[in-house]
This record gives structure tokens, C-alpha cells and sequence, in this order.
């Protein structure tokens, strides 16, 4: 047993795909602190699960992904809790509640938070108060579901636990002191290294980091679209120069990109770093890293490069804490304004809907000058960029299809995505850090079984790998692609391969579509062809593998299914539905979208 937690501690836990439940749980946790409350933040994963047995007070929350998953960075808890021989009153010294982030569109709606939630009753858990969920749909948007569940759990945290919950709390307007400060070696010498690609690779691992990242090099950078196509899509080559490569059909290449130097260089002249941006540092605890490692050579200026996302759109976590440190009035009430849950509309239209950078809110916010001891606290750490890998396995060399993130905003700025900005510089012979995860997939690659896949996009990347994959291992697997583009002579990702796999392989067949010219999109190009469709799911036992971009298309593809199977089976429509539910939870009807 572990030594007893403070009565006074509450353990927030996290999932997050994309860091909207990050941020309500960072806000969540500075909240606690105001009420002189020890607060533990952690993903699921990073948190030591032998801790449960010791804790009195817990929160989860966590977003729904794909369908209906555990975002990546809580699926080892997810692994642990849905252990058959867990005991009933496992977790009997937990008080708990949770909150959810979903959208309604989709029919596995918050089902990760309602699965975690109704394990830990499972397990022994009493609730808190009742679970919250917010719906992404709504009108009201998901602040206003968070809004009034935050308030339901401070009451009723305030009621379980009134007595040790001070009289008076911090004062709102005080600031807090910082979680963890940054050490200055003054009395080292000053480094700075021109070679930041080199840097990037000299990293000090932790030893508890899962799958480290790995060395590899830039053999190939191609253009796969034409120059006059709107979005420029590459293929991107790899190869391990010291070891053969493992790695199955749907596994993802993690990107550890850097920022671009010109910009920490503008952050550190606005912020007047510049005396103090070369001096060696260290921190009072460990830094999250996303299992990158820290470069060995940290230095300020490194730590903006390597490890802070300095280009990310801020978020309320960030208006929170920095409206402390602009002096104009008018800034710090405008910062501070856009930190209230009851503000979520302008700050929407000031940060989202434009998509303004922390480095520009900087910048429009002259007075703003941030004390280096919250500088992580302030800017989340840089994440890895997660790619599916598009070549078939091979032990030498691994692809990825990358769309190129550069457009222009409501207010007619350029924006550049941090890490296909810097993919799109890279050349041949570069050295870059990156892992490959297992994403267990698990196709049926040894059965006959036919498979439908349909992508859009570079959601054609695991599609390709996979088919490519059978087909040099089958020559029965029957493979049935749907593809969706806009234009046929501008954006046919991979559209000679596809044309070559057809003439070599006759039990491949491809339904290319193009929205830009009068052919549909691939929903229509599905229906077109019910027949095939119902007799390879419904007579043949058939997989369907549908990526691409998470927006109307995986939606609008289920319900063309649903269509389907109705039709063809004189089915009523709750029947199809729960058809196609059946597939779901038998893993034959996969859906990776992001």
C-alpha cells in the first residue's frame, strides 16, 4: 500500500485528443488551488494507477474518440480498468465524478466518459455528483454544459469535504505562485547551437518513457499534387539508418516537429529574453515531454524551439493566468474577459475563428510580459503529430502522406501548420526524431472475407498500406475501394498505383470519385453501387474501413449504409441501425478519422 494522500487532495485525470478536455482540466485544477486545495493533474496514462487506492477525491475528464475510444493517451488505463478479476470494492475509497466532450452527431456520443464512469461505480467509485457532458453540437456550445457542472461539483465538494475547506479562499485577483520554476545556471557558459535539426536529436529520455523515440532519415519528399492544386499533399520517405523497421497495416508515425526559429527569436525580443535565452536551465520537476525526451542543451531558447507550442491557438487556460501579467488596464481587462466561461463567444471569435496564434496574442498585447517561472503553465507543451503510415511493411523504409497545412484566415492572415511547415523544409539526408505506434487494427488479412475501404483525402494513407499489404499476400482477398477527391487530374492520391493494381490483381476494384467535377462525393459513389455493397457485408461477411477527415463524411457514409441495408434487406430503419452497431462492436466496420 502506498503512503496515505493528503484529505485535502484532489487527483483531476485527463484524456485528450485534441486538448479541449486538457484545458477544463487545467482550469479545473488552478480553480482547486484558489480554495487552497492540493490538486494532482495527469493524463490517464501518466498517472500511477496504485494511487487510486489512496485517494479520496477524483475527477475524470475525457473526450470520446473515433468510435466511441478512450483517446490515445488514456487506452493503457482503459486496458487496466476493463480487467475481468478487478475486485467490486476495488476502488470503495474513491468519491468521484466526471465530465465528458462529445459530439452528438455521432451515434457513440460521449460513450468513453459514460463506459469510464459507470466502471468506477463498477469498481466500488460513490459519486460526487452526476456525470457532466457536453455536446459540441449544441447551441449553447460545450462551456455552457462545463459551466454548470463545474458549479454542481464545487457544491457538492463543498459540502462533502466543508470542513476542511477554508474559510476564505485565495482572493481571485491574487496570483498564484508558479507550479514549477525555472532555474537559471548563470555560472555556465552560454550555449547556442545554429544547428537546431542536429539539437533536436540529442535528447534525455526518462526511463519510464513507452515506445521511445527512434533516429530515422529523410530519403524521399514528393509532391503529389499539381502546383495549381490549392493543397499541396507529399508523400514523405523514412528509413531507420540503424535498424529494420516493424510495423503492421493502420500503425501511425509520430512527428516530434521544432518551431521555427524566427519566431522564438520575435518571442524572445518581445518579451526581452534575449539576456538570459542561452543560459543552461533546469526545472524545479519534470516537464511533459510526450514521450520525446528534453533536448540535452536546454536553454530558454531551446525549450521554445523543442518543447512549447508557441504557434497553438490559446485557450482559456492561457487568458486565465496571463491577464496577471499585462500592466495596460485595458489589456488586462480584455485578457481577463476572455478567461470567463461566459465570454466563450468572443473568445471564439478573437482566438478560434481566426485562428490567432499564442505568439500573436503576444504580440497585439503590447504590455504582456510573462515571468519565465509560468512559462509552462502558460504554453502547452509542443505534442507530437500524429501520421497513419501509408507504405505496405516493409523493414526498410516507412511512408507517410502529409497534407500541407497553409491557408488564409477570416482576417486574410497566412497561416502554416508548426509541423508540416517544418516537413515541407526537410531534404534528403535529414535526421529527424519520431516513433511508430501500434494502433492494433487487427484486419482480417488472412481470411477471404472481402473488404470495403473508403477514404477521402490523405485519409487514403492506412488504406493504401493495407491494400497494398494483402494483395502481396492474397490472391483471393477480394478489396473494394472507394475513394473520394476533388479533382482527378490535381489530387488522385496514388491514382497510377490504384490503376497499375487493378491490372495486376483482378479481385481489386476502385470507385474513384470527384466532387469538383460532376461525379459526387463518395457517399453517392457508394450508393451508386447497393447492390455490390449489401452483398459483400450482409451475404459475404465483409469489412468496412472508412478514414479520412472527422467532419460530415463519416457521417454521411454511415447513413448511406444504413440506407443501404434497409433498402436491400427490407429492413425498417432502427433495424439497419443496429445492423451496423453489430459490425461496430464485432471490429467490421472500422473507422480511423482524426
Amino acid at each position: 500500500m502506498l503512503a496515505a494522500t493528503s484529505a485535502r487532495q484532489v487527483v483531476i485525470l485527463y484524456g485528450s485528443e485534441t486538448g479541449n478536455c486538457e484545458d477544463l482540466a487545467l482550469c479545473l485544477a488552478t480553480k482547486l488551488r484558489y480554495h487552497k486545495l492540493d490538486v494532482v493533474k495527469s493524463s490517464l496514462d501518466d498517472f500511477d494507477l496504485r494511487k487510486l487506492l489512496d485517494i479520496k477525491y477524483l475527477v475524470v475528464i475525457c473526450s470520446t474518440t473515433g468510435q466511441g475510444e478512450i483517446p490515445r493517451n488514456g487506452r493503457n488505463f482503459w486496458k487496466f480498468m476493463r480487467k475481468r478479476r478487478l475486485p467490486g470494492d476495488l476502488f470503495s475509497n474513491l468519491v468521484f465524478t466526471s465530465f465528458g466532450l462529445g459530439d452528438s452527431s455521432y451515434p457513440k456520443y460521449n460513450s468513453a466518459i459514460r463506459k469510464v464512469h459507470a466502471r468506477f461505480l463498477q469498481l466500488g467509485a460513490k459519486e460526487l455528483c452526476p456525470r457532466g457532458e457536453g455536446d459540441e453540437q449544441s447551441l449553447e456550445g460545450t462551456d455552457a454544459y462545463y459551466s454548470a457542472w463545474e458549479s454542481q461539483f464545487l457544491t457538492s465538494l463543498n459540502s462533502a469535504i466543508h470542513q476542511i475547506f477554508p474559510v476564505q479562499s485565495i482572493p481571485e485577483n491574487d496570483l498564484l505562485p508558479p507550479i514549477n520554476s525555472i532555474i537559471f545556471h548563470t555560472n555556465q557558459a552560454i550555449t547556442r547551437s545554429e544547428d537546431f535539426k542536429k539539437e533536436a536529436l540529442n535528447r534525455l529520455l526518462s526511463d519510464k518513457t513507452q515506445n521511445p523515440p527512434k533516429t530515422f532519415e529523410l530519403v524521399e519528399n514528393k509532391i503529389l499534387t499539381t502546383r495549381d492544386h490549392f493543397q499541396e499533399v507529399r508523400m514523405v520517405s523514412f528509413t531507420d539508418p540503424t535498424a529494420s523497421l516493424d510495423y503492421s497495416p493502420g500503425d501511425i508515425l509520430a512527428l516530434y516537429p521544432v518551431n521555427d526559429p524566427k519566431d522564438v527569436d520575435l518571442l524572445i525580443e518581445l518579451q526581452k529574453w534575449s539576456n538570459i535565452a542561452d543560459y543552461p536551465i533546469s526545472f524545479q520537476k519534470p516537464i511533459d515531454h510526450h514521450g520525446s525526451g528534453i533536448v540535452r542543451n536546454l536553454t530558454l531558447r531551446t525549450l521554445l524551439l523543442h518543447h512549447l507550442d508557441i504557434m497553438s491557438i490559446p485557450r482559456r487556460s492561457f487568458f486565465s493566468l496571463a491577464w496577471h501579467f499585462a500592466d495596460d488596464t485595458m489589456e488586462k481587462d480584455k485578457l481577463r474577459e476572455f478567461s470567463r466561461l461566459e465570454e466563450s463567444e468572443q473568445l471564439y471569435d478573437y482566438a478560434n475563428r481566426p485562428r490567432r496564434s499564442i505568439l500573436e496574442v503576444i504580440q497585439e498585447f503590447s504590455s504582456l510580459k510573462i515571468p519565465v517561472d509560468y512559462l509552462t503553465e502558460l504554453i502547452p507543451t509542443l505534442k507530437p503529430r500524429l501520421f497513419s503510415i501509408s507504405s505496405r511493411p516493409d523493414t526498410q523504409k516507412v511512408d507517410i502522406t502529409v497534407a500541407i497545412v497553409e491557408y488564409r484566415t477570416v482576417i486574410r492572415r497566412l497561416r502554416k501548420g508548426v509541423c508540416t511547415k517544418w516537413i515541407k523544409q526537410l531534404v534528403p539526408g535529414d535526421l529527424i526524431i519520431g516513433s511508430i505506434i501500434e494502433n492494433h487494427l487487427n484486419f482480417e488479412i488472412e481470411s477471404d472475407t472481402p473488404i470495403i475501404a473508403i477514404a477521402t483525402g490523405s485519409g487514403i494513407a492506412p488504406v493504401k498500406s493495407m491494400i497494398e499489404y494483402v494483395l502481396s499476400r492474397s490472391s483471393q482477398k477480394e478489396i473494394y475501394l472507394f475513394a473520394g477527391h476533388r479533382f482527378m487530374d490535381r489530387d488522385y492520391l496514388y491514382g497510377d498505383l490504384w490503376e497499375s493494381l487493378c491490372q495486376k490483381h483482378p479481385q481489386f476494384h476502385i470507385f474513384p470519385s470527384f466532387s469538383r467535377q460532376g461525379s459526387g462525393y463518395v457517399q453517392e459513389s457508394i450508393y451508386k453501387q447497393k447492390v455490390l455493397v449489401n452483398r459483400l457485408v450482409v451475404s459475404n461477411n465483409g469489412l468496412i474501413f472508412l478514414c479520412g477527415s472527422s467532419g460530415r463524411m463519416p457521417t454521411q457514409v454511415r447513413l448511406t449504409l444504413e440506407t443501404i441495408f434497409a433498402q436491400e434487406n427490407s429492413w425498417t430503419e432502427q433495424q439497419s441501425k443496429e445492423y451496423l452497431e453489430k459490425l461496430e462492436n464485432n471490429r467490421k466496420y472500422i473507422q480511423e478519422t482524426w
